[in-house]
């Protein structure tokens, strides 16, 4: 069973990462951004493509889409991602809410019945959060421009080294 926990690790991760790409909204003005909450302009279909790169030495290319669900007047978001790989497919749902910018939430993967907790800081167009669950933490950095989000993320655990990103707002 470890090939079963080595992928479980592996699509947690990517999951993971892609959450945090996809829980803010375009980049604002500073002075706005103070004001906005950090998860207003979310709402609707995202999707992207990107790699992953494992502790051992692969990469692949990753595809996903994504749909947000905002409430709260832009305080809460809850997510629902599917992404795949020419190897796996992981099916992840989120909830979060921010208050003050502190950001607190958590995540379930239903392919691998994996759990966990998440928590960080944002502002409209930036967001620094850390993942933990079974087995698995990760620390991942979002920005966002207009449609487009750039997503970073770098695990402390797993078979899982790097992430990056990038999704796109359907209008």
């Amino acid at each position: 069973m470890p090939h079963l926990k080595s992928r479980s690790i592996k699509s947690v991760g990517i999951a993971l990462m892609l959450l945090g790409g996809a829980l803010l909204g375009p980049a604002v003005d500073s002075a706005i951004a103070q004001t906005s909450p950090t998860f207003a302009g979310l709402q609707g279909k995202w999707s992207g493509d990107g790699s992953i790169a494992l502790t051992n030495g692969t990469t692949e290319r990753l595809r996903c889409d994504a749909t947000y669900a905002i409430g709260g007047g832009g305080s809460n978001a809850d997510l629902a991602l599917k992404c795949a790989s020419d190897s796996y497919k992981f099916d992840l749902r989120v909830s979060l809410q921010d208050s003050d910018g502190a950001i607190v939430g958590q995540w379930s993967e239903t392919n691998n019945n994996v759990q966990g907790g998440i928590s960080g800081r944002g502002s409209r167009g930036l967001l620094q959060l850390t993942v933990r669950g079974q087995a698995f933490g990760a620390a991942v950095s979002v920005s966002t421009r207009g449609s487009e989000q750039s997503v970073r993320i770098h695990a402390d655990s797993g078979n899982l080294s790097q992430v990056a990103i990038t999704l796109h707002h359907a209008h």
